[in-house]
């Protein structure tokens, strides 16, 4: 049973017994990786490649989380590689040529090709890195990248990385073969991170020297433009901080039918009207482009609600919870790690500052 149900619109009825499966696998996932076979379920229930009207995929992303957030976290990053090759992210200035799109667009709509993508650090102030620098018919890339995730699943994998000399207004995205083909020369992968929560996402980090991709395989996206929009972007809440406070809730309501007890059932509710009114008015924001300080602090109070519920579970389970593997320790450390995700010095700020003024009373 789902108490909290869907913002606006549920999905497919035929979709559950998926959504099922990937629930019944989150212990599984957590421990060995998200499997490709489940990538691909996803895929031929038309759910990977092209998305949804925004109001069914952002319940997409809440099921999908709600069910297993590692499995939520391969998922997403599909879109950012897919919407940049079509052309549809915020300031491409130099579109992917014919080639590239032959090459990967088709597979990439249906699913049939899984991306990742590695982005993160442009966002960091200072020296880029990694770097791209112009050369003769192409671009050199050098530096390091922390975190690429689905690395070991994925097909392809967008880089994106700041020029250098008279290109810093430029952001240069270059798609590459990822684990599922073969090593690109100078792409030099490390172990996977040993990661508190969504240690199955497959994440590696990488070195590259002097990675050179030819102009053909790039896609160039005007810096100031894009750092904006992916400014507005964090700033609002992701759909999947209610997926999982929808799970927490879900799973305390299980308990407390089971107790009969009074407390729990009022815990409950409580909880599931806060994400009722909560998640109405991030969505209300997001879609009217609302303040961004107001949308920040709904994200903080997002990320706080998510932690409080798997929090609540955890407390009403008592011992049981200790061991490890259980649903309600999984949670907990992905309400965690939606604290850190897409973090910027903004979001930062509002979470740290909803902590300072809870210590104030």
């Amino acid at each position: 049973m789902d108490i909290v149900g869907p913002a606006q619109v549920a999905l497919r009825a035929e979709l559950e017994p998926l959504l099922a499966r990937i629930t019944g696998a989150a212990a599984e996932t957590d421990r060995r990786g998200v499997s490709r076979e489940t990538i691909d379920d996803l895929a031929a229930a038309g759910l990977l490649g092209t998305a949804l009207p925004p109001v069914q995929q952002r319940e997409l992303a809440e099921r999908i989380a709600m069910a297993d957030a590692t499995t939520w976290f391969c998922w997403v990053q599909h879109q950012t590689p897919l919407k940049t090759l079509e052309g549809d992210a915020p300031g491409v200035r130099v579109p992917a040529g014919a080639d590239l799109r032959a090459e990967y667009l088709p597979g990439m709509q249906t699913g049939e090709l899984l991306a990742a993508v590695a982005f993160a650090h442009v966002r960091r102030p200072g020296a880029p890195n990694p770097s791209a620098t112009r050369v003769d018919g192409g671009w050199r890339f050098d530096g390091t990248l922390d975190w690429v995730t689905s690395w070991d699943i994925a097909d392809v994998v967008m880089i994106m990385a700041q020029g250098t000399g008279d290109d810093a207004d430029t952001l240069v995205c270059a798609f590459l073969p990822a684990g599922c083909g073969p090593i690109t020369p100078g792409l030099t992968p490390g172990d996977p991170l040993d990661l508190l929560a969504m240690g199955g996402t497959h994440t590696r980090p990488f070195t590259l020297e002097g990675v050179v991709v030819p102009d053909d395989s790039v896609v160039l996206v005007d810096r100031e433009e894009w750092l904006a929009s992916d400014s507005r972007k964090t700033s609002d809440v992701n759909p999947a901080t209610f997926g999982i406070a929808r799970g927490a809730i879900d799973e305390l309501d299980a308990l407390a039918t089971q107790r009969g007890d009074a407390r729990l059932r009022a815990l409950v509710d409580d909880l599931a009207s806060r994400v009722h009114d909560l998640r109405a008015r991030a969505y209300r924001a997001a879609d009217e482009d609302a303040d961004p300080h107001v949308r920040v602090a709904l994200r903080a109070q997002a990320l706080d609600l998510a932690v409080t519920a798997a929090l609540s579970v955890i407390t009403a389970r008592a011992g049981a919870a200790m061991q490890s593997g259980g649903a309600a320790e999984r949670r907990m450390r992905e309400a965690l790690f939606l604290q850190v995700q897409a973090q910027t010095a903004a979001t930062r700020a509002a979470s740290l500052d909803l902590i300072r003024d809870r210590l104030r009373g």
